[in-house]
């Protein structure tokens, strides 16, 4: 059902209010219990920040951690309903508007990110998981793997180090994230380049392990095949007991 006109307009007001504290006129209200309702949405807004992002929050100077959050308060919009979804609003409201140059925080996307993923793939729906057999017999097969996971590259090893040292450490990393199908805990793995590729081509589900093998040896001028084998196998094993690898496809 469609809200009257003023219905909606004394709500916005209320809204507005709520987010820059300039006086406005509300019918039904009492002006001096306002800036109570304003503290409690924004005491909401801040907790549930510290809460999704405790490393941004224990490392970042409190005064700009504030400021960032008071102008995500005070000039966001949430388009999102639901109260566990706006740090991913935060996140992108921080990308915007550059803090990494502001504040000289040349991390923080990264951190933000990261922080967020744990959430999102804690909070996400229930995937379907495949039909899988097990096997100790790789390469012949379609290895299924987890589907409630994420690849993510990162510029800055906030994963790997506290956040003003991974500063100083611009690159390349690779992140592989995944649910706990059991107990709901998310876990991360570092990946090199090459372990990216083979789980990348892992999920597509398209080749066997031996056709990714042979592909493997292509791209990265690998000529040691028994050695190649012999790590992945260890890097799968290691994954299977995770609860990352399944198993093969049926």
């Amino acid at each position: 059902m469609l809200l009257k006109t003023e219905t909606y307009n004394q709500q916005s007001n209320f809204v507005q209010y709520c987010r820059d504290g300039k006086e406005v006129a509300i019918l039904g209200t009492n002006p001096e219990r306002l800036p109570h309702y304003r503290r409690l949405v924004f005491n909401i807004i801040k907790d549930t920040l510290e809460t999704t992002f405790p490393i941004s929050f224990k490392y970042i100077d409190t005064e700009i951690w504030d400021e960032m959050v008071y102008n995500y308060f005070s000039s966001h919009k949430c388009n999102d309903p639901q109260v566990w979804r706006m740090p991913k609003e935060f996140v992108d409201f921080c990308k915007a508007e550059n803090y990494t140059t502001k504040f000289n925080l040349p991390f923080l996307n990264d951190l933000l990110y990261f922080e967020w993923l744990e959430v999102e793939l804690y909070m996400m729906e229930d995937d379907t998981y495949p039909q899988v057999n097990s096997t100790k017999d790789w390469l012949k097969e379609k290895i299924a793997v987890n589907p409630e996971h994420k690849i993510i590259k990162l510029e800055y090893p906030v994963h790997l180090e506290k956040p003003f040292e991974a500063a100083n450490k611009k690159g390349d990393y690779f992140l592989l994230l995944f649910r706990e199908k059991e107990t709901g805990k998310v876990q991360f793995i570092n990946l090199s380049v090459l372990f990216t590729f083979l789980i990348e081509n892992i999920v597509l589900a398209e080749k066997t392990l031996e056709e990714i093998f042979n592909d493997i040896l292509y791209i990265f001028g690998i000529n040691d095949l028994e050695m190649l084998r012999s790590e992945v196998f260890k890097f799968l094993e290691d994954l299977k007991t995770r609860g990352f690898v399944l198993g093969v496809h049926c």
